[in-house]
């Protein structure tokens, strides 16, 4: 019976392990299914991240291409393409200037809204299509370099900003004006033309496959806003002047206004910070010399800057420290001294004016003239015929030296401080300056507000805002 009854048990059990090895197979079949499918979705958002993010870049080059270009010294300067060269002049509401960047024989179109490249956003910004706005186009350049990748943004877009524009009601009236360009003064926006004027820089990327991102930056100019108080300022109690012995050479505090633009008020030719040194430097210069220095007062002009007609920035060691700090950051040159002029790239044109920084002693020789801003840190000293049209300011040792028989000039404004103790800590109070001017030759010093405010113009371009545009 026993005997039986185990045999009929395993006859009812034959079959039983191919169905588990049947659903084992089917399980394993599924997870790996399930494992490939997942490992392509793995791929497959790999890959778009991948395209997403050259887009992204693409777009980044983009407007930082757009940015860069503000800059004089950029080899393709923007110029007179967006910047109206007139004095005050602004790009108007309404004008876009795009920068395209096609691959080979491609169109790349963005006034055609239809087309890949179409630009609707312009319309989400100012209320009209672009087919509405003044639009000038050009490429942007450049070879294509065997083996070096195109950039792959399609487009730069420049245009003012308005309040519209932004989405900002700068001046808390209730209504986004969109016919007036916003201006940045250093600090805030402004529908008063205060400061220069704003830019949006917009870029468009395109990759083969498709992926597309927009980005986009609100930029402004580094505002320096250096007022200079005289052609020729000795910023420290306790200063002295050797006097140059040519009779050609003067100091000359009224405003030659070189450029045609209207002079500002006369201002000293020299100025100093205390009645003693007004004494000693109007002391040390011969008698038959006296009528050389002339401004806004009688000869020879030397007078006391009151502190509340010195500029803030320039009263005390920090601030002047801050200002050099400033200058630094937005400067295309700087310089480790000692320097000579070999150290160098440019000294600047009128029309692109260089901001340079040297950070120790400077020694200049032969015939050099420079445009734009000149730091030294150290000690200053020019021999020969050595001029320079804009702002010098010898900030640190405050000592210049000029010597030979040059016939150059200082142009706009020049300033001396000695803001730095023997071992390079800031000092508490200004200290005393000196500014020998040896020999003969050397036509001086000269007042210009034109090379003043020149020496200014050509500095980068901030980003105030950074946003991505969904596409």
């Amino acid at each position: 019976m026993t005997h039986t009854m185990k045999h009929e048990t395993r006859n009812a059990e034959k079959g039983v392990a191919l169905l588990i090895a049947l659903f084992a197979l089917l399980l394993i079949s599924g997870v790996a299914v399930s494992l490939i499918m997942l490992s392509g979705t793995e791929t497959a958002i790999a890959g778009n991240y991948k395209n997403s993010t050259q887009a992204f870049y693409a777009a980044y080059a983009g407007i930082e291409e757009g940015r860069g270009r503000f800059w004089g010294g950029h080899p393709q300067t923007y110029g007179t393409f967006v910047i109206n060269p007139n004095p005050g002049g602004v790009l108007a509401v309404g004008q876009a200037r795009y920068l395209t960047n096609p691959v080979g024989l491609e169109v790349v179109a963005p006034t055609v809204l239809n087309s890949r490249y179409g630009d609707a956003e312009y319309q989400t910004e100012f209320g009209v299509p672009i087919t509405a706005a003044t639009v000038v186009q050009q490429n942007v350049g450049g070879a294509v370099v065997p083996g070096v990748p195109h950039p792959m943004y399609k487009w730069i877009r420049i245009t003012p900003k308005t309040e519209r524009a932004g989405g900002i009601d700068v001046n808390g009236d209730g209504v986004l004006d969109n016919a007036i360009p916003l201006f940045y003064d250093g600090t805030n926006q402004n529908l008063t033309f205060t400061g220069r004027q704003l830019f949006r820089v917009t870029a468009l990327s395109v990759l083969p496959n498709g992926s597309r991102r927009m980005l986009q930056y609100d930029a402004a100019p580094v505002i320096l806003n250096l007022q200079m108080p005289s052609a020729l300022t000795f910023d420290g109690g306790g200063s002295a002047l050797f006097p140059a012995t040519s009779n050609v050479y003067t100091v000359n505090g009224n405003d030659a206004a070189s450029c045609g633009t209207p002079a500002d008020g006369p201002r000293p030719a020299i100025g100093v910070v205390s009645p003693v040194d007004d004494t000693n430097i109007t002391n040390s210069i011969p008698p038959n010399r006296l009528t050389k220095y002339t401004g806004s007062g009688g000869a020879p002009d030397i007078q006391v800057i009151p502190p509340g007609q010195m500029p803030a920035n320039l009263q005390d060691p920090q601030s002047l420290e801050d200002v050099v700090d400033q200058i630094r950051n937005a400067a295309d040159q700087v310089i480790t001294g000692p320097a000579t002029q070999s150290n160098f790239g440019t000294f600047g044109t009128y029309a692109a004016p260089t901001i340079a920084v040297v950070d120790g002693d400077l020694a200049l020789s032969g015939a050099i003239t420079g445009y734009g801003i000149l730091v030294v840190t150290g000690n200053y000293s020019a021999q020969g015929t050595v001029g320079w049209n804009g702002i010098v300011l010898v900030v640190g040792t405050g000592n210049m030296e000029v010597s030979g028989g040059g016939n150059n000039s200082y142009e706009g404004s020049v300033l001396l401080a000695n803001t730095r103790n023997p071992d390079g800590t800031i000092r508490s109070t200004l200290g005393p300056t000196v500014l020998n001017w040896a020999g003969g030759g050397g036509n001086g010093v000269h007042y210009d507000s034109c090379h003043v405010n020149n020496s200014q113009n050509n500095v980068s371009y901030r980003v105030l805002s950074f946003r991505e545009i969904a596409q």
